[in-house]
């Protein structure tokens, strides 16, 4: 689940530096200079009874294209960690589903292949029975192909996520190594100049993509610090700040939300009363005991009570 969210949050944040680093062709096609729209990823099909009928693609995004026109185009993209024999069929149905949904648009579909196969490269989905032929081809890219040693030197961020995952894969059953790049890289973000919002959301992908033990995060971040203090570049104040600010208010809106959430769930409209003061709420311990304390109360004056001490 780390793994998705991570690689989902690299696609939203640097989706032009994406595209730059793994399908530069298709990059040079969109004009960046209209922006970009992201949609909602879920899908909805009518599927046999018993099942849901929801499907989730990974990125699903609205962009324009450079060819004098005004050319809508959505751009879909899936990210795939590890070999599936149905994964050429899985593309084609969410091809065909965005296709549908959205009724009929110029629709592209991407995949980024991150396991650690280097023969597997499905880029076609054919069937042919009795005279009917299926042919759906789509552009893919294997990280695997990257040289580190090029993603060490480029100046694109997304070059950094790559390489993040790449030696993820490389360390991956050894904590302590994976630890030692995982504090290597996340040293570097000050060094490539990016701004702020990006060391903030750079430093979030890692986090998830270097997966590791909360006493080892915890010790990747001391060790970070430290070396960065003796170094004669260290992290400049407003990133270090920006970085802990961004994390640290993510958490307290996702506990003011939720604690709303319950009460209105349990107690009804009358709940909102308390928006207000949550708001007003930054200690995160304080936040946290009220969320748990929105599902254990019996009655909203009984919240209140709490909410004063």
């Amino acid at each position: 689940m780390r793994f998705d969210a991570g690689w989902k949050l690299a696609l939203r944040s640097f989706l032009p530096e994406c595209l730059l680093l793994l399908f530069p062709a298709l990059y040079a096609q969109i004009d960046w200079s209209r922006g970009v729209e992201f949609l909602n990823t879920e899908l909805f099909s009518p599927v046999p009874a018993g099942s849901s009928g929801q499907m989730h693609v990974d990125v699903l995004a609205r962009v324009y294209f450079r060819d004098g026109t005004t050319r809508v185009v959505l751009l879909h993209i899936e990210i795939q960690a590890q070999r599936t024999e149905d994964f050429q069929l899985r593309i084609f149905v969410y091809h065909a589903r965005v296709f549908d949904a959205f009724g009929y648009p110029d629709l592209i579909t991407l995949a980024i292949l991150a396991d650690d196969d280097p023969n597997w490269r499905p880029d076609t989905f054919q069937r042919s029975l009795g005279g009917c032929e299926l042919t759906f081809r789509y552009p893919i890219v294997k990280l695997l192909d990257f040289d580190e040693a090029d993603l060490e030197q480029s100046e694109n961020p997304f070059a950094l996520i790559v390489l993040a995952h790449l030696r993820a894969l490389r360390t991956r059953g050894n904590p302590d190594l994976m630890m030692h790049e995982k504090i290597e890289l996340l040293r570097k973000l000050n060094r490539r100049g990016y701004n702020p919002k990006q060391v903030i959301d750079l430093y979030r992908v890692v986090d998830y993509i270097m997966t590791l033990s909360k006493l080892r995060n915890e010790l990747v971040r001391k060790i970070v610090r430290e070396k960065e203090a003796e170094s004669e570049y260290p992290l400049t104040s407003f990133e270090e700040l920006a970085i802990e600010e961004g994390v640290e208010q993510g958490t307290r809106q996702t506990l003011r939300g939720s604690t709303l959430q319950i009460l209105q769930a349990r107690f009804g409209e009358n709940a909102k009363r308390f928006e207000t003061a949550l708001n007003q709420i930054e200690d995160i311990e304080r936040l946290s005991r009220l969320n748990i304390a929105a599902a254990l109360v019996a009655s909203l004056e009984e919240f209140e009570q709490e909410l004063r001490r």
